[in-house]
């Protein structure tokens, strides 16, 4: 295979790494007038027939419009190209030119202060990939390589290829779509089950940095024989407060961990802010502010390092005593799962009703993706769907669609669409230290809503977020724009409650927003407007027309006139899927397509 030149411009230099899918090599770019150094990653399919291969050319399709968003991160290799040839597919990125960990582990340890700059350097990348609801799936020492110019960690192998591997051998029925991807010792439980979490990132980032100070890897690790948590501690001495971090993010059952990189970075923030000489740190320092004690001592204001050095050890182990006695069996969330369990199986026990009549899900399905050979809609098949939809004259329509990609046909056509006064279009919020994604550029705020879902520890959506503040600004969710307009039409309109103007009223139905201390909701974060969800149905909440129907014209007009109708995708390569109170104890897991959540609300 060496000196072999594929796509006619990339000639192989040298063989990096092999495996079942196919391999992965390192190449010179021929059409670079100094050869530049690339990676060019190698799709076998197992098959040749044409199903396998047209899915397998979806899925790298959608594989690619991702991989261009991620590589605009400095720290993560570039995308620079994407061919099939001789029924193979190969992606092309960047080359990284560094020393993986791995090689620098088998030289040296880790210090403590290392150890925080490295989780920093890291979880800042996650940050960013995780806002893009992907989740990474591999990250160990040998996918982390330290950039020789400049000494930054770079993220590598997104296991995309592996993942459409899974994916493209699931649809030919020969092994399942849940099959665990990662790297033993490195991956949590619930990611070897094929669910994995944003979580599931921190746990390997975790196992990581233990094997950098310690020197072993996981399988080197003894573990507690009744909890299965890894005994690491006995092997290095490091400060309380980064062995506390280490511990949390490593915790056997993905729902004692922390949630978010975000999470992770202000524990380290704040145990940056305390004085070195403090051997003594309040665990609650380092919790996540949604299980912090906020009804006793502030323990984060600005006099804590001076009341701490002036206390020294005495008023740290007095603190520590107190806030966990406070914290109790609550704060704790030892009762959390029972809340949540509870309240997953009242929803589970509810009558399932007819489809609410008011209501229209324009489904985009695997069936239509295949019949439209893409891995989205076109633009000009969206705007034809939505001029269809038009002739018939609903009463608001919701397009839970829109990409930030290069240009292309049919553009100028959706962009018209997108300027009746009753479509509403979506933006992604991300979080307040992250780059929104827009909307489609022309259209009005107050026909714009987030399509954020708000998604419990456990992975569960079990609320609505109505309302959002980012910069300063309050914006709208997705659905209750398409509730508001709705109901404009019939002369109601939301109002303060006249009891407390801080609440939200429609008619005489008060809204009461979840609070810090709402029973179960210690642990979640409540910022924003948000009640609980009222599911309606598991399935069967509206009617559904699928997108190809409605592109060919072949729709009831009487299922559109006067509804609230919704287009968004349902196909489950889109990953647009989320666990609900439906999913929990199923004998086959049901996540809701997130057009399907916004129905419910």
């Amino acid at each position: 295979m060496l000196g072999t030149v594929l796509g006619d411009r990339y000639k192989i230099v040298a063989v990096l790494g092999a495996g079942g899918f196919g391999q992965t090599y390192l190449a010179e770019d021929t059409h670079q007038p100094d050869g530049l150094s690339c990676v060019v990653k190698q799709f076998k399919p197992t098959t040749q027939d044409a199903k396998t291969l047209e899915i397998a050319r979806r899925l790298f399709n959608k594989e690619v419009e991702m991989q261009k968003i991620l590589g605009q991160h400095e720290q993560i290799p570039k995308f620079l190209d994407f061919f099939e040839e001789n029924q193979e597919f190969y992606l092309v990125q960047e080359f990284i030119d560094g020393e993986p960990l791995s090689h620098e582990f088998a030289r040296r340890r880790l210090n403590e202060a290392e150890t925080i700059d490295f989780l920093r350097d890291v979880l800042v990348v996650l940050e960013f990939v995780h806002r893009h609801r992907v989740i990474h799936r591999d990250i160990k020492p040998g996918n982390l390589i330290r950039r020789h110019q400049d000494g930054k960690i770079v993220l590598i192998d997104f296991g995309a290829v592996k993942e459409i591997h899974t994916q493209v051998v699931g649809d030919t029925g020969q092994t399942s779509f849940t099959v665990g991807i990662g790297t033993h010792g490195y991956t949590p439980t619930e990611q070897l089950a094929g669910k994995p979490r944003f979580c599931s990132d921190l746990y390997a980032l975790g196992m990581t940095a233990i094997h950098g100070l310690t020197g072993l890897p996981p399988s080197r690790l003894p573990e507690d024989p009744d909890t299965a948590e890894y005994l690491w501690k006995n092997h290095i001495k490091i400060g309380t407060g980064l062995a506390f971090i280490l511990d949390r993010m490593i915790r056997f059952h993905f729902s004692q961990r922390y949630q978010s990189a975000t999470e992770v970075l202000q524990a380290l923030q704040r145990l940056s802010e305390l004085p070195t000489d403090i051997t003594e740190i309040p665990p609650s320092l380092l919790l996540p502010d949604s299980l912090r004690d906020q009804t006793n001592v502030d323990l984060l204001d600005t006099n804590l390092p001076k009341r701490l050095k002036s206390g020294a050890r005495a008023v740290a182990v007095a603190t520590a005593i107190v806030t966990g006695l406070v914290l109790g069996v609550r704060q704790l969330g030892w009762l959390e799962p029972l809340e949540l369990g509870v309240f997953d199986r009242l929803v589970q026990l509810r009558a399932q009703p007819a489809p609410d009549p008011r209501l229209l899900i324009v489904e985009i399905t695997e069936e239509d993706l295949q019949t439209l050979n893409r891995p989205t809609p076109s633009d000009r098949d969206v705007a034809t769907v939505m001029a269809t939809l038009a002739k018939h004259q609903p009463r608001v329509v919701g397009v839970s669609l829109y990409r930030e990609l290069p240009q292309e046909p049919g553009r100028a056509e959706l962009l018209q669409q997108f300027k009746s006064p009753n479509t509403i279009a979506i933006l992604n919020l991300g979080s307040a230290n992250s780059t929104q994604i827009p909307p489609p550029p022309g259209v009005p705020p107050e026909r714009v809503g987030f399509n954020d879902i708000a998604i419990d520890p456990d992975g569960t959506v079990r609320r609505n977020l109505m309302f959002a503040s980012l910069n300063s600004e309050t914006y709208h969710s997705f659905s209750l724009r398409l509730a508001l307009q709705y109901l404009s039409a019939q002369g109601i309109a939301p109002k303060p409650s006249p009891d407390n103007p801080q609440l939200l009223q429609i008619r005489d139905t008060l809204f009461p927003p979840l609070q810090p201390t709402s029973g179960a909701y210690q642990r979640a974060d409540t910022a924003g407007y948000q009640i609980l969800m009222d599911y309606r149905s598991a399935e069967a909440v509206a009617a559904q027309v699928s997108f190809t129907d409605v592109l060919r014209g072949e729709i009831d007009p009487a299922l559109v006139r006067d509804k609230i109708v919704l287009i968004g995708t349902t196909a489950p390569s889109s990953k647009d899927l989320f666990n609900t109170p439906y999913t929990a104890g199923q004998q086959d897991d049901y996540k809701m397509p997130g057009v399907v959540v916004h129905a419910q609300w």
